[in-house]
């Protein structure tokens, strides 16, 4: 039997972008909110409770090493 490598590495932190409106202000305008996280999931947990949210963008976090 081979060996089996595994091609899995630990998930990389992205800086995600959200078009936010806030839950709590009716007078809110739409506005960017960001949040560093290792998925969409996740950082949209993090904001979820305050703001209705619309996926805009994921970006690499500032100073990582590229592949």
């Amino acid at each position: 039997m081979a060996d089996v490598q595994s091609n899995q590495t630990r998930p990389k932190n992205r800086v995600f972008l959200f078009l936010a409106v806030s839950r709590a202000d009716m007078q809110d305008k739409p506005h960017r909110e960001q949040v560093t996280a290792y998925s969409e999931r996740e950082a949209r947990s993090m904001l979820a409770g305050r703001f209705i949210l619309c996926f805009a963008g994921r970006l690499p976090v500032q100073g990582a090493q590229h592949d």
